[in-house]
């Protein structure tokens, strides 16, 4: 493609061919932000995504406009940006790069399994490995479609022209950007499939690029040089001095923390607690199990299931509304069927089911996964039309990850003749639990719903322990390690709020 458009482009917004010929960074940006926000939401993608750009804009200009800071003095030349977005003379499409590059590194290391501070730092030294090749080619850009858009002093290039401060600036901003992308998304696995399939590709494609460029401008051993850098960081984090925490045999996943607390003390033992963005996670001393808090919704719990290790058998586990009255407060209900967006869905593992089959005094349910609390009469109505007998927000959005294996475990907390009422809104959807000043707002505006208060409160107690009891009794099974379970037998009263 070459650098300078077509005239005719001249017809259209500036902004369109502006982007189209620049779309070898423009697309992996677009694509990396749409499986960011479909894996792990919006809220947490789009400032990761604003957050990176920002960091990489405030390098190019404090070096091509400011002190020269990080990347060292160079200048970019206005004759090959003509057809260019700039802010305050940066090139749009030069800072978007480091985002994507950035999140397809620390992806790709985290599969490999690095983790914490050294996670950070290798996705630093990836970004000079990668860019040892990048800018040789790139700073020859006026013989390929890139253009001739920036030099630096005479005399300061001492790596194919291209200054080592260059190099130091690459690996702050790359340290800088790792950093952001573990504050916004917590420290995932590489495992969720489509992340990591796209940071792959991304990385071989400019690799790929680069290498084929580099081996036609003369500067070969650029190439060489990137490849080792990347294979050596590959295996500092496959290795041996930084091992990443073996995945646990299971994985209880609850929305609230106070079903969570309840799971905790019913399976007893030491638990180490690590909250990231609304997810919250405790493994228990040895690692045999983590319990999981959420947040309610199923968005929430698509986010949640993207950070869980590949492979990993699930039990979702919460209180939830019976779409019938034959079921009573504190029943529990093993689910042997989903029903999600009005229809069946496949994804429960019959290995669990069949685990958690002869429960005491639990019944076999087809749940209803909904995405908003459904409280109404005639939605419930609808719901149990379909054969559903209780409704909760949570195990669709797990079933959908390939390539988990998911079973779900739900105790009654109200139905038809004990609806929550004004009550329902008392969790905002994507919590944890009830704030205190949304049940004062609720008493204060609504003094009648007091009783009902109570009385929720006192359903929901029964209903925990209920909850206890019955994950006591079956994760034993799952990870196959009764004997360490300090205190399972015990009966199990609800965690203080």
């Amino acid at each position: 493609m070459p650098s300078r458009l077509p005239a005719e482009t001249a017809e259209l917004p500036a902004w369109i061919p502006a982007l189209a010929g620049r779309w070898y960074a423009i697309l992996p940006w677009l694509l990396t932000a749409a499986v960011l926000i479909r894996t792990f939401g919006w809220r947490r993608a789009l400032p990761l995504l604003a957050g990176g750009y920002l960091i990489a804009w405030l390098a190019e200009w404090g070096s091509t406009t400011g002190p020269g800071i990080p990347f060292g003095v160079y200048h970019y030349r206005p004759s090959g940006l003509r057809f260019d977005l700039r802010v305050l003379g940066v090139p749009l499409f030069d800072s978007l790069s480091f985002t994507w590059l950035a999140v397809a590194a620390f992806t790709v290391l985290g599969w490999v399994g690095s983790r914490g501070a050294v996670r950070v730092g290798l996705t630093g030294l990836a970004m000079v490995a990668i860019d040892l090749v990048v800018d040789p080619v790139a700073l020859r850009g006026g013989r390929w479609w890139l253009g001739s858009i920036y030099s630096y002093p005479r005399g300061s290039g001492v790596w194919y022209g291209v200054s080592l401060l260059n190099y130091v600036g690459w690996l702050a901003v790359g340290l800088a950007v790792a950093l952001w992308i573990r504050l916004c998304l917590g420290d995932y696995p590489g495992s969720p499939r489509l992340p990591l399939t796209l940071s792959g590709l991304l990385l071989l494609g400019v690799m790929l690029q680069s290498t084929v460029l580099a081996v036609l401008l003369g500067v070969g051993p650029s190439a060489l040089a990137a490849a080792l850098v990347l294979v050596i960081t590959g295996l500092v984090a496959r290795g041996g001095a930084w091992p990443a925490p073996r995945a646990p045999d299971l994985l209880v996943a609850c929305a609230l923390d106070s079903e969570a607390a309840t799971c905790r003390r019913a399976l007893g033992g030491a638990w180490e607690r690590d909250a990231t963005h609304g997810l919250v996670r405790w493994r228990r001393r040895g690692g045999d199990v983590e319990v999981w808090a959420t947040g309610t919704g199923q968005a929430r719990a698509r986010a949640a299931s993207a950070m869980a290790p590949p492979d990993a058998r699930v039990l979702v586990a919460g209180v939830a509304g019976a779409l019938d009255d034959s079921w009573e407060t504190g029943t529990v209900a093993v689910a042997r069927r989903l029903v999600a967006g009005g229809r069946e869905a496949n994804g429960l593992d019959p290995g669990i089911t069949a685990q958690l089959g002869d429960l005491p005094a639990a019944r076999p349910a087809t749940l209803a996964s909904v995405d908003k609390v459904a409280d109404d009469p005639n939605e419930r109505r609808r719901l149990r039309t379909l054969g559903a007998d209780v409704v909760e927000m949570e195990t669709a959005g797990w079933v959908l990850r390939r390539g988990l294996a998911v079973g779900g475990l739900r105790v009654v907390l109200d139905r038809p003749a004990e609806p929550l009422g004004p009550l329902a809104a008392l969790v905002a959807e994507g919590s944890r639990g009830a704030s205190p000043l949304r049940v004062v707002s609720l008493v204060a505006s609504r003094p009648g719903s007091l009783p009902a208060l109570i009385r929720l409160g006192g359903s929901q107690r029964r209903a925990l322990v209920q909850l206890g009891r019955a994950v006591a009794q079956v994760v034993p099974r799952l990870v196959g390690t009764a004997d360490d379970l300090v205190g399972a037998a015990q009966p199990v009263a609800g965690p203080r709020r």
